[in-house]
């Protein structure tokens, strides 16, 4: 046996360390397993500039293009970055860590790779989150509308990429000039991505009615 082993006080400082690892990650397990319980989530809006970049987290591709809306993400970290045809994400990644009934926002530069930079971009493997929830791209005509859904702002404007959860949803659009949109929709994992667009709600004041002249 060496030296270290038979110092019975090196010796319990090993053993403590061990512990208090064990101890850590045991925590770190039972935190996990209280939130998925106790249905501890946040929102997560991962925003571009240009938009239309794919989203990564944890270094798995989503099919989620910005700006994007996450709804109900688990409480816990995670490492954000995007995806551009031609593009380098600035910064490359974002490490974020979602709070319960928060919303946490991280938005990205994209920059044009210019010739002769071989900088390697972040690291993507692995296939497509499967996601219990539903995409929806939501339009607005004209563009531009301010987002809120389930009565939280978004932050983000028409167009928009949003994951919603399986259930029923209030959607609201709001332009600059004051107008508004209303439409709720039912998110259900079976039915394939919706795309909606939505307009300024209108209403027309019906003619007075006419009324016959007796002579």
């Amino acid at each position: 046996m060496s030296n270290a082993i038979k110092d019975p006080a090196r010796r319990r400082r090993v053993v403590l360390g061990l512990l208090l690892s064990s101890i850590a990650m045991g925590l770190a397990v039972l935190w996990g397993i209280w939130a998925v319980l106790h249905n501890q989530s946040g929102v997560l809006i991962v925003t571009s500039r240009p938009t239309g970049a794919e989203v990564i987290l944890n270094r798995r591709p989503t099919d989620l293009l910005t700006n994007a809306f996450l709804s109900d993400v688990p409480a816990d970290s995670f490492i954000v970055s995007v995806r551009m045809d031609g593009y380098r994400p600035v910064p490359p990644t974002q490490g974020v860590t979602i709070q319960p009934n928060e919303t946490t926002r991280v938005t990205f530069l994209l920059a044009p790779i210019q010739r002769g930079d071989t900088r390697k971009l972040p690291q993507v493997s692995g296939t497509p989150h499967s996601w219990s929830w539903r995409i929806v791209k939501i339009n607005s005509d004209p563009a531009g509308a301010s987002l809120v859904v389930d009565d939280k702002e978004l932050s983000v404007a028409t167009p928009a990429t949003i994951l919603f959860e399986q259930g029923l949803h209030h959607l609201q659009a709001r332009w600059p000039d004051g107008t508004r949109s209303f439409k709720n929709i039912l998110i259900d994992p079976s039915n394939s991505q919706l795309d909606i667009t939505l307009r300024p709600a209108t209403y027309e004041r019906p003619a007075p009615a006419r009324r016959d002249t007796v002579r």
